[in-house]
C-alpha cells in the first residue's frame, strides 16, 4: 500500500469520526488540504465516510485512532445538543413563575408602599403630627418673644436705676462742691478777720505810741507860761508848711501827715482822731 493510499485511509476513519462528523464541511475539507490531500483524494475520502458511516452507525462516542492525522491540529467539537420535550420546558415555566412572584411579593412589600401615595389615615395622622409641631413651635417662638421683652423691660428698669443713681451722684458732687466753697470763704473770712485784727492792734499800738509822742511835744501848762503865750496859738508859715510836707515824704512814695494834723482812726465801732486823742489826754496829764 502506497502513502497516499494510507493517507486516503486515514481520511476515511478521520471523516468516520462522529465528533468530526459534527463539524462543519469547511473545516473538515481545510484540515484534509493542511494535510497534503488532494481534492480528489478528500472528495473520495468523504465519499467513502459517508458511505460507511450510513452503514452502521455507532452507538456510543469514541475516540479518534492513532493514525499519522494525530497531534496538534486535532479538530474536537461539542456533543451535540440533546432535544427538549414538554415535560423540560414545564420545569422552566415554573421555575420562572416561582421567581415573578417572588419579585412581585417583594416589589409589593418593599417598593410599592414607597411609590403609591399615603392613605387618608396616614394623611391626617401626618398632618395632625405636623400642626401638633407647628403649635409647639409658635408656643415656643411667643415664649421666647415673652422672656425677650421681659428682659428688655429689665434692662430698661436697671437704665432707669443707674440713671437715677448718676443724677444723685452728680447732685451730691455738686452739695459737696458747694459746702467745699463755703467752707473755703468761711476759711478765707475767718483769716481775713485774723489778718484785720491783727492791722488793728498794731495800728492800736501805733496810735499808742503816736499819743504818747503828742504828750511828750505838748507845750508847757498856760499856768507857767509867760503872758506872750496867751497872745495865741503859733502858726507855722504856709512856706515851712510846703517845705515839711515834701520833707515828710518818704522815697517810697507814702507821705507823713504834718504835724498837729488829725489823722481818723476807726478802732472796733468808733472812730476818732489824733486830735481827739491829744485832748483826752491832756487832762489826764494836767
Amino acid at each position: 500500500m502506497s502513502d497516499r493510499q494510507e493517507l486516503v485511509k486515514n481520511a476515511v476513519k478521520f471523516l468516520s469520526d462522529p465528533q468530526i462528523q459534527s463539524a462543519p464541511l469547511t473545516k473538515r475539507i481545510s484540515f484534509l488540504e493542511s494535510k497534503g490531500l488532494t481534492n480528489t483524494e478528500i472528495e473520495e475520502a468523504i465519499a467513502e465516510s459517508a458511505a460507511s458511516s450510513t452503514a452502521s452507525r455507532p452507538a456510543s462516542n469514541y475516540s479518534v485512532p492513532q493514525s499519522g492525522f494525530h497531534g496538534a491540529g486535532i479538530l474536537t467539537t461539542s456533543p451535540p445538543v440533546p432535544q427538549r420535550d414538554w415535560r423540560d420546558y414545564f420545569i422552566m415555566a415554573l421555575v420562572s413563575g416561582g421567581l415573578m412572584y417572588g419579585v412581585a411579593a417583594l416589589a409589593r412589600k418593599y417598593l410599592v408602599p414607597h411609590l403609591q401615595p399615603p392613605s387618608e389615615d396616614a394623611f391626617e395622622a401626618t398632618t395632625s403630627q405636623l400642626n401638633a409641631q407647628f403649635d409647639e413651635a409658635a408656643a415656643l417662638l411667643k415664649q421666647i418673644q415673652e422672656e425677650t421683652v421681659a428682659a428688655h423691660t429689665a434692662v430698661q428698669e436697671q437704665q432707669k436705676a443707674v440713671d437715677s443713681a448718676v443724677e444723685e451722684v452728680k447732685t451730691v458732687m455738686e452739695q459737696l462742691r458747694k459746702e467745699r466753697r463755703v467752707h473755703g470763704i468761711k476759711c478765707m473770712m475767718e483769716a481775713n478777720k485774723e489778718a484785720q485784727s491783727h492791722s488793728l492792734a498794731e495800728l492800736h499800738q501805733e496810735i499808742k505810741s503816736l499819743k504818747a509822742l503828742l504828750v511828750t511835744r505838748r507845750p508847757e501848762s498856760p499856768s507857767t507860761s509867760s503872758p506872750l503865750l496867751n497872745l495865741g496859738r503859733p502858726s507855722i508859715p504856709s512856706w515851712q508848711l510846703s517845705g515839711a510836707s515834701e520833707s515828710n515824704t518818704p522815697s517810697n512814695g507814702i507821705a507823713k501827715p504834718p504835724f498837729n494834723t488829725s489823722i481818723p482812726v476807726q478802732v472796733g465801732d468808733s472812730s476818732f482822731t489824733t486830735e481827739q486823742a491829744t485832748a483826752s489826754e491832756q487832762p489826764a496829764s494836767g
